[in-house]
């Protein structure tokens, strides 16, 4: 990426070459941002080089443009540019090339990005942009001594930095010009113009080539900065307002760019263009535009003619005269086109004046005359839409154009015609609905079909509006749709119970679209929906008892599950019910408690299932949990709903302490049937709390005489002396001991 700076100057030294013989035919210089906040920019140098006069050694593979300050004129910088593209120009009717081998003009491009530092650029009168060459082709007709003197390709653009902030400016962009030549004696055009990026006013008005300070002993030098660059001398009786003499000299359209010019001298012309660039009535920029045109005595070629006759006339339509076209007539005009050329291929376009170009148009586009006396046909017909608005004519020019060189001649019929609007009968729209009103209880559905039809046939469009609230609000459905002669849509309501006792207004539009006429038609509903009677709905539960819910403790063999099963009826046995169940400050999952919600009818049952876990009793043993079992219907009545609470109550856990007051401290085992064994009631086999894991019995010495790891142990002191033992009960979180006495 190139880079220039404020006050450094880089410059690409170039020798001077040796083959300087003429070439120049014009250009322009361009210079835009790429990316403004990257401070990356385009610059490039559109260059015009005669292949056919100039020498090849005279093209250069790169060039240095330089930067200046207005103000000052101050050296900026310069920038080396490489060539970038090269092609031969076209014509606008490009069999013309082969015809004039002497008209070949190279299109070469110089260009790169580079990266500006836009605060070296602030300076308030702006800043230019100059490369200077020499020198130019040695035919040209209008100027003095033309093969030693140079061109200067000039562009300005404001500073890049205005009051502190960024300024974007892009300078016009110009399209790649036409290799097109001049016939003596016959109008000619040329389009000159630009496109700013910006939006920005461009104002083209010609001005004298700037000849600047190149010349034949040095063709490319070092550009200097300059308040006024040498300009071109004029030949004899060639003049500022005669670039081209002839008896229209070449001028140019201040707004549009488009150059003309009818000559009677034959010659090779060089011009200038300036083109100015304005935004909010300041000039803020400028490129100079150079080119060259060649006048040729060229073969004789006649302009095509075009001609309207109205049947049964024998006289031409003329320009400024009225044709009618009635409302049951065809839209077709029958234009004649002749051409006194053969073989000449014709084209036919049609430009509506004051209604759209796609509304009319030509059949055949394309003709090729067989003789010099051919006359042709084509039909100019206008679509359905078009007529006549504000008692005013429709205009259309029908523009015939030859392929004759450089360009095609051109004959434009203009015809002004009335056309009668055709008669358009109103759309009418209707529903199915008995004197469209209906009143329907809460809970159904109203259905009825909306028609909508034209008798012309044309293309509709059918809405529903609701008056101060949205269809869709209240449980409305309609969908907007579009038909040709006619067109049906259901429309169906199911009312929510917020619809309930009110009154709801519908209008049902047509709208007859054909030809943008917006001929409407209405239709009006009006709609209520009522409450139904409602009994309220019952839960129930397969519980016996109202009383709390006393839980089961959990067991070691899966004991300890709550299971019920939770009913939902309703006595108005259409009615959709729900059915769901809520914890009072929890949530089920929360306990892992299993309850399925249901909908439907007319009974809904759903199984209530709890198996507490450890923690649940650890954190809520002693206490009541509460659940409510809900149902509803869907009625619109505030006797809607039905709740069901069942209590449950979690028991508290036996623990180790409990247990030592139930054993025995005496057995006598002597066959009695009383305390002939050592055993214990009470001891758990709760899957929760403390977990009895043995029994172990030692003598005096401390010998191990009995264990067991039962709950339901018994011991009855077999092949042991009387005496004194002691025991020992092990749980999982304590030990309780005590002695034992065995009598025999």
């Amino acid at each position: 990426m190139k880079k220039i700076l404020l006050r450094t100057l880089w410059f690409f030294m170039i020798v001077p070459s040796l083959s300087w013989a003429s070439h120049i035919v014009g250009g322009e210089i361009e210079f835009y941002p790429i990316n403004r906040a990257a401070n990356r920019y385009y610059v490039g140098l559109n260059f015009y080089f005669d292949q056919a006069n100039g020498r090849p050694a005279a093209e250069t593979q790169t060039i240095t443009l330089y930067f200046f300050r207005k103000s000052d004129n101050a050296n900026m910088g310069s920038i080396l540019l490489p060539q970038t593209s090269r092609r031969l120009i076209n014509y606008t009717n490009p069999t013309c090339g082969a015809l004039n081998t002497d008209l070949r003009t190279l299109f070469i491009r110089y260009s790169s990005e580079i990266i500006v530092n836009s605060q070296n650029f602030a300076d308030p009168a702006g800043y230019y942009i100059v490369w200077e060459r020499c020198c130019r082709n040695g035919i040209i007709t209008n100027i003095v001594n033309p093969s030693n003197t140079g061109e200067t390709f000039y562009t300005e653009f404001p500073a890049l930095v205005q009051n502190g902030q960024t300024y974007t400016n892009s300078s016009p962009r110009f399209d790649e010009l036409k290799g097109d030549y001049i016939c003596l004696n016959r109008p000619f055009n040329f389009d000159f113009s630009g496109k700013d990026p910006d939006g920005d006013s461009l104002v083209y008005s010609l001005t004298r080539p700037w000849a600047g300070f190149a010349s034949a002993s040095n063709p490319e030098p070092i550009a200097r900065g300059s308040s006024g660059y040498p300009q071109v001398t004029w030949a004899a009786g060639i003049t500022d307002q005669a670039m081209i003499p002839g008896p229209v000299p070449l001028r140019i359209n201040r707004q549009t760019g488009m150059l003309n010019v009818t000559t009677n001298k034959a010659g090779l012309y060089v011009f200038a263009v300036l083109v100015e660039e304005y935004r909010k009535g300041v000039r803020i920029g400028a490129v100079r535009r150079e080119f060259q045109l060649k006048v040729v005595d060229c073969p004789e070629n006649f302009s095509p003619v075009a001609l309207y006759r109205e049947a049964g006339k024998s006289t031409f339509y003329k320009e400024g005269q009225t044709l009618l076209i009635k409302r049951d007539q065809k839209k077709c005009l029958e234009v004649l086109i002749t051409d006194r050329d053969p073989n000449q291929r014709l084209s036919i376009k049609t430009i509506g004046l004051n209604f759209d170009d796609g509304s009319v148009s030509a059949n055949p586009l394309t003709y090729v005359t067989k003789s010099t006396n051919d006359t042709l046909k084509t039909q100019i017909c206008f679509e359905k839409c078009v007529e006549s608005l504000n008692n005013q004519p429709v205009i259309v020019d029908v523009i015939v154009a030859d392929d004759g060189c450089p360009q095609p001649l051109l004959d434009t019929l203009r015809i002004r015609v009335f056309i009668e609007g055709a008669l358009n009968n109103n759309p009418d729209v209707t529903t199915d609905l008995t004197n469209n009103r209906a009143s329907i209880p809460q809970g159904t559905t109203l259905n009825f079909k909306v028609t909508g039809i034209n008798k012309d046939n044309d293309d509709l469009v059918l809405e529903a509006r609701g008056r101060g609230f949205q269809l869709n609000q209240v449980g409305m459905t309609f969908n907007n749709a579009i038909g040709k002669g006619s067109v049906i849509q259901p429309f169906t309501w199911t009312p929510p119970c917020s619809a309930t006792g009110q009154e709801y207004i519908v209008d049902f539009i047509v709208t007859d679209v054909a030809c943008n006429r917006q001929v409407k038609d209405t239709v009006t509903v009006r709609l209520q929906a009522s409450a139904l009677p409602n009994n309220k709905p019952k839960v129930s539960t397969s519980l016996t008892s109202t009383s709390v819910l006393e839980v089961p403790l959990p067991t070691t063999d899966g004991g300890g599950m709550v299971r019920f099963d939770v009913y939902s009826d309703d006595a108005d046995k259409t009615d959709q019910l729900k059915l769901y169940a809520q914890g009072k400050g929890f949530t089920l999952s929360q306990y892992q408690m299993k309850f399925d919600d249901k909908t439907g009818n007319p009974r809904l049952t759903s199984r209530f299932e709890w198996k507490p876990t450890c923690a649940d009793y650890a954190q809520m043993a002693g206490k009541e949990v509460v659940v409510n079992f809900i149902t509803e219907d869907n009625s619109c009545s505030p006797n809607k709903t039905d709740t069901l609470a069942v209590r449950m109550r979690l028991k508290n856990l036996p623990t180790a302490n409990n247990i030592e007051q139930n054993v025995p401290n005496v057995i006598t085992p002597n066959e009695d049937g009383k305390n002939d064994c050592f055993f214990i009631d009470g001891i758990s086999s709760l899957a929760c709390g403390p977990q009895f894991e043995k029994v172990e019995v030692f003598n005096r010495w401390g010998k191990l005489v009995f264990t067991s790891p039962d709950t339901k142990f018994k011991w009855c002191g077999e092949g042991i002396p009387s005496g004194q033992y002691y025991y020992g009960l092990k749980f999982s979180n304590q030990t309780i001991k005590g002695t034992l006495t065995v009598i025999k």
